[in-house]
C-alpha cells in the first residue's frame, strides 16, 4: 500500500513547465537540478543576504539572515522527504524519480522566504495597513504577505517574459502555503497565498500536474513542517549570539538533562536532538496520512498532541517572550515600518498620476508632461524588468497593476537599502 502511495506520488513531479523549457524535453530529475540552478543564481534569492530573520540591519554575521535560514530550511527538507521515502519504498521505484522528489522539497524551501519584504512580519503589516489606507477599492494587497509576493516573484518578476523563472509544475505548487486567493478565501482563513494576476498560472501547474486547484500540494507540507523546525531552533541559537538569553537560562526552562553533552557544545546537542524528533514525528505523520494528503487534505505533520509538538510550542513560546521583544529586535522593526509606510507614501505621487502620463513615464517618454519632474526621477528608480511586466496588460486592471509595481519594487528591496532610499527621497541623505 505504502509503495502504491510513494509511485502517486511520484506522479505528481514533472519536468513540465509553464512555457516549453529551450532544451526540449527533460526529466523530472534534470528540470529539478535546472529550478535549482535557477533558483541560486536568481537576484532575488541572492538579496535575502541582506533581509532579517529576526534582527534587522545587525552587524554581527553570524546572526542569521533570511538567505542562511532558507538554506538551513532547505537541508532539513531534504532530509525530511529522504526520510519519507526510506519509510514508503519498497525497493522498486526508480532513483532518479524519488531524486526529483527530493529536489522538488529541497526547492521549495530555498523558494520559501523569497518574496518576504524589508523588516519581516512588520513590514508586511505595514504594506497591508497603507493598502487598507490609501490602495484602490478592489486592490489585493491589503491581503500582502511574503506568500503571495514569492510566488509572483518566480512566476513572473524574476525573468524576462511573463512566467518569470520558469520552474517546474510540480515546483510551482509546492511553493503555495495558501492555495486561494483574496477573491475566493475560505472562511476563516488570514492569508491568501497567490495574488488575482499571477492566478492563471497557478491553474494552469495545477493543469499540468493533475492537482485540485485550491488543495494544498503534497510537498508543501513538507516544507512548511521544515521551516518549522528550522525556525524553532535557529532563534534560540541567535538569541545566544546576541546574548540576550543564557544557556542556562534554555536549560531551566527546557531541561538541565538536555544540554548535559560533554562532546559538543550544549545548544548543539539540544538542537540535534530536537531536529532528529521531529524529522523522524514529521515524516512519520505523512506517511501514515499520505492518502488523505494525495485526497487533498491539509494534515498539519507536527502537532500539539505529539511530545515534540508540545516541546516545539514551548520553544516558540519562549522566543517571542524573550527574544523577538528584546529592544534590540523591535526598535529596529519599528523603525522599518515607518521606512516602509514612509516609501509608499513617497511613491504614491505615481499613483496618483492620470493612467495615460504614468504609462507614458513607464515607457521614458516625458515629451509634453510638464511639472512631473520628480515623477520622473521616481520612475527611474525602478527597475526596467518590474515596468516591462506592469505593461503587459493581460494581467488586470491599470490601477492594480500600477500598485503591484510599486510594491514589487519595495518588497523586493534588503533591508539597508530600504532605510538607504527613505533616507534619499526624505532628504537626510545624498548618496
Amino acid at each position: 500500500m505504502a509503495a502504491k502511495i510513494l509511485r502517486d506520488l511520484l506522479r505528481l513531479v514533472t519536468g513540465e513547465t509553464l512555457r516549453p523549457a529551450s532544451a526540449g524535453h527533460r526529466t523530472p530529475l534534470h528540470a529539478s537540478e535546472s529550478d535549482k540552478g535557477r533558483i541560486v543564481n536568481s537576484a532575488a534569492f541572492r538579496r535575502l543576504q541582506q533581509k532579517a530573520q529576526v534582527f534587522p540591519l545587525d552587524p554581527n554575521a553570524s546572526v542569521r539572515t533570511r538567505l542562511t535560514h532558507s538554506i538551513e530550511v532547505s537541508q532539513l527538507g531534504k532530509y525530511l522527504a529522504q526520510r519519507v521515502i526510506e519509510k514508503m519504498a519498497a525497493g522498486n521505484e526508480p532513483y532518479r524519480e524519488m531524486a526529483a522528489l527530493v529536489n522538488v522539497v529541497e526547492n521549495a524551501c530555498l523558494l520559501h522566504d523569497i518574496g518576504n519584504p524589508p523588516f519581516g512580519h512588520l513590514g508586511e503589516a505595514a504594506i497591508r495597513e497603507w493598502f487598507s489606507e490609501h490602495g484602490s477599492p478592489e486592490s489585493d494587497l491589503k491581503m500582502f504577505d511574503g506568500n503571495p509576493q514569492g510566488f509572483r516573484q518566480v512566476a513572473l518578476l524574476s525573468g524576462k517574459d511573463e512566467h518569470g523563472m520558469n520552474l517546474t509544475c510540480s515546483l510551482l505548487l509546492a511553493t503555495v502555503k495558501y492555495p486561494w486567493r483574496y477573491r475566493s478565501m475560505p472562511q476563516g482563513a488570514k492569508k491568501i497565498g497567490i495574488f488575482d494576476a499571477e492566478w492563471k498560472h497557478y491553474e494552469h501547474a495545477c493543469d499540468r500536474v493533475g492537482w485540485t486547484p485550491t488543495h494544498k500540494f503534497p510537498f508543501l507540507l513538507l516544507m512548511e513542517a521544515a521551516d518549522d523546525i528550522a525556525y524553532s531552533m535557529s532563534d534560540l541559537e541567535d538569541g545566544l549570539e546576541k546574548k540576550i538569553i543564557r544557556i542556562e537560562d534554555l536549560a531551566d526552562e527546557f531541561g538541565e538533562w538536555r544540554f548535559a553533552s560533554k562532546s559538543v557544545h550544549p545548544m548543539i546537542a539540544f538542537k540535534t536532538s530536537v531536529i532528529n524528533e521531529a524529522v523522524e514525528s514529521a515524516a512519520e505523520a505523512f506517511t501514515a496520512n499520505a492518502a488523505g494528503i494525495l485526497a487533498g487534505n491539509a494534515v498539519r505533520l507536527i502537532t500539539l498532541d505529539s511530545d515534540i509538538g508540545r516541546l516545539m510550542n514551548k520553544v516558540n513560546e519562549f522566543a517571542r517572550k524573550q527574544i523577538y521583544s528584546h529592544p534590540s529586535a523591535e526598535r529596529v522593526e519599528l523603525a522599518g515600518r515607518n521606512v516602509i509606510c514612509g516609501l509608499l507614501t513617497h511613491f504614491k505621487l505615481l499613483l496618483d498620476l492620470p493612467e495615460d502620463e504614468f504609462v507614458a513615464l513607464v515607457r521614458g517618454d516625458a515629451r509634453g508632461l510638464r511639472g512631473r519632474d520628480f515623477h520622473l526621477r521616481l520612475i527611474r528608480l525602478l527597475p526596467k524588468s518590474y515596468k516591462d511586466k506592469y505593461l503587459l496588460q493581460e494581467r488586470g486592471a491599470e490601477m492594480g497593476r500600477r500598485e503591484h509595481l510599486i510594491v514589487d519594487f519595495i518588497s523586493g528591496m534588503t533591508d539597508h537599502y530600504a532605510l538607504e532610499t527613505y533616507q534619499v527621497l526624505q532628504g537626510i541623505r545624498i548618496q
